[in-house]
This record gives structure tokens, sequence and C-alpha cells, in this order.
């Protein structure tokens, strides 16, 4: 072995055994947070809930499949926050607005999704919140907060910000000398919730939006309890005058 791949080996080993010495440090340094992680657990519940409630035996597998990597996302970005890997994490809530959104869009066009599967057909981000600004059951509420539109548009921007490291606040390294998998600090929790949180109300008021009918009267009981823990109270009256859709606080 020459000299170079002993230095390499051992500076493997070292790494190794640092990321894996920091890892439980870092979540020990969290724990005093519970009770905020146990309330995004609570919004991730509520995506999980529009899949064995209302979508799985109502869309195709094919657009299904990517609202199931969307709960995927949501669940791993909770558990890279559970870590401090602050960055890593947004970089899953983005690609859980996208799979929802896909799934939607999909779930419209069985076509497009054969040529998806086919390789042939891979949509921009832009073309599918076009389409979705333009759906029957979008258009005609306007520019009305309450589909959700507006609120992930901005949020995807800011997540992509965070994809790109196009702005300081996102990085993850101090400087150009270290490397940092984990940031336990307070401060980040903080801003790292409020990306979950809007990322989450978005996303579950355009589903409203979209599946409003199948929620209707006394439809759906489970899944509108469960929306309350995205959902604040103080949505529930527009969601209902404008929506015609109760949720019901668990």
């Amino acid at each position: 072995m020459t000299l170079l791949r002993r230095e390499v080996e051992a500076n493997f080993d070292a790494f190794t055994a640092d990321w894996k010495r920091s890892l439980p440090a870092a979540i020990s340094a969290l724990d005093p947070h519970r009770d905020e992680y146990l309330r995004s657990y609570g919004r991730i519940a509520s995506l999980n809930a529009w899949r064995g409630n209302l979508l799985d035996g109502r869309i195709s597998e094919g657009s299904l499949g990517f609202f199931g990597e969307a709960v995927n996302d949501a669940i791993t970005a909770h558990v890279q926050a559970r870590c401090g890997n602050w960055r890593s994490s947004l970089m899953s809530l983005r690609s859980c607005i996208e799979n929802t959104c896909y799934c939607i869009f999909y779930k419209d066009h069985p076509v497009e999704l054969a040529l998806w599967e086919l390789g042939k057909h891979r949509p921009g981000f832009s073309e599918i919140l076009t389409y979705l600004k333009s759906h029957p059951d979008v258009a005609p509420l306007g520019n009305s907060t309450v589909t959700g539109i507006a609120m992930l548009e901005a949020e995807y921007g800011t997540l992509s910000r965070a994809v790109h490291a196009s702005a300081r606040g996102f990085r993850m390294s101090p400087d150009n000398q270290r490397t940092e998998l984990w940031k336990p600090e307070v401060a980040l929790l903080g801003q790292w919730k409020t990306r979950e949180i809007h990322t989450m109300n978005g996303l579950n008021l355009l589903l409203i939006t979209i599946f409003r009918e199948l929620l209707h009267g006394a439809q759906q009981i489970g899944l509108r309890k469960a929306l309350s823990f995205t959902i604040s109270a103080a949505q529930f009256p527009k969601i209902k005058s404008e929506l015609h859709v109760t949720i019901i606080a668990a």
C-alpha cells in the first residue's frame, strides 16, 4: 500500500469514528426540544392521513407512488432535523413539495405518467405549478390563500436557496476549512420549524382544495381531524366558507 493510500485510510477511520461519536451528542443536545419534534411528527401524520384515508384506491398506483415518496421525504426531513442536519432536511422538504404536486399532476395525466415511467416525460416544477394554478378546482378561487398555492410557491423558492446553498444562512460549513454534519442549535431549530410549518400547511391546503368534494358533510371525519395537526384554528372559517370543508379539532 502506498503512503497516500495509507493516509487516506487513516483519515477515513478517523472521520468515521468522529461522526459516529458526534451524532449521538447532536441528538442529545436537541432532546430538550421534544415537544417541537412531536408537533412536527403530528404535521407529518396529517399528510400521511391523506394516503391511508383518501388517496389509496382512488388514484392510480403510479401517481400514488409520488405521494408515498412525498411522505417519505417529510419523515426524512424530520429525522434529519432531529440530528441538526438542517440543510439536508430543507432539501427533503423541497422534495416533499415536488412529489406531492407531481402526484396531483400525474393523477390527472395518465398518458404523461406512462411516458414518465418510460423516462420520456420530465416536467419542471414551474410547469407543474402553472398547471396547478390553472386547475379547474383551483383557478375559480383566484388568488385566495385558501388554495395553498401562494405559500407553496414562496416556500419552494426559499427551500431552493437552501438546496443550492445560495444564501449564507443555509450553509452548514462555517468556513472553507471545516465540514459540519450536525449543528444542534436552538435558533436553527426555530428557523427550520418555520419552513416545515409553511410546507405542511401549504400542501394540506392544496390537497383540501383539490379533493374538497370528498370532504364535504360527514365524509372523512378521521382525515379532517388529522388535518388539525397542521391547519390552525384561525384558518378553519376561511376553509369552511370558501371550500365548504369543516376541519375538526383533534
